[in-house]
């Protein structure tokens, strides 16, 4: 395995692989062009990738998931990227069950939609269980109820939903339950929640 090209922060192999690599690893393991790098390419991946992860994680907060992704799109050798993003949550620069109390405290959708948009992210489930427990403990109250009855109350006063039976009426609470549904929150707890908030209206 050579080096053909090395260019910024580029590194040209004889495989076809381009790595980002920086001027440090360059300078640690004196890369030049013509090199035959065989016995350090693991390293050389790892540490790369190391770099990488920090960086891309001070852009933004990722999920160990999506920053492994990431890490492939930019390195071949899996097993070093994996590798990296272990020992970047090891050292506490990831952290899924953090990732998902973020997430779900600033998103007004219900536990359902939170849930599906989470795992999508490579948040397993027990986690986002973890994260909900957590908040509701922080916060003493339950965080999927007060972000539902919010809603029913900024959505209810501008439909004017009340204890009145008349047809209109009825369309405009069907309609609120519909778009609180496609909002990830259950049924159950939505005809729950609307029913007290029509109580509380009188």
């Amino acid at each position: 395995m050579k080096i053909n090209k090395i260019y910024r922060n580029k590194m040209y192999l004889d495989t076809g692989e381009i790595m980002d690599i920086s001027l440090l690893i360059r300078q640690r393991y004196d890369l030049k062009e013509n090199d035959n790098i065989e016995r350090f390419y693991d390293e050389i991946s790892y540490e790369a990738s190391l770099e990488k992860g920090i960086f891309l994680i001070s852009l933004k907060d990722r999920t160990k998931k999506e920053l492994q992704l990431k890490l492939e799109e930019k390195y071949q050798n899996k097993a070093a990227v994996l590798r990296a993003t272990e020992k970047l949550e090891e050292l506490g620069y990831l952290n899924d069950l953090n990732y998902a109390m973020s997430y779900i405290e600033s998103k007004t959708y219900g536990k359902n939609r939170v849930s599906y948009n989470l795992f999508q992210k490579g948040v397993r489930k027990d986690i986002v269980e973890k994260a909900y427990l957590a908040l509701d403990e922080e916060k003493e109250e339950n965080v999927e109820d007060v972000k539902l009855e919010k809603l029913i109350e900024k959505k209810g006063k501008k439909v004017n939903i009340n204890n009145e039976r008349d047809e209109k009426k009825i369309k405009e609470e069907q309609k609120l339950i519909q778009y609180l549904a496609r909002q990830g929150f259950s049924l159950d707890k939505i005809f729950k929640k609307v029913k007290e908030y029509k109580e509380n209206y009188k």
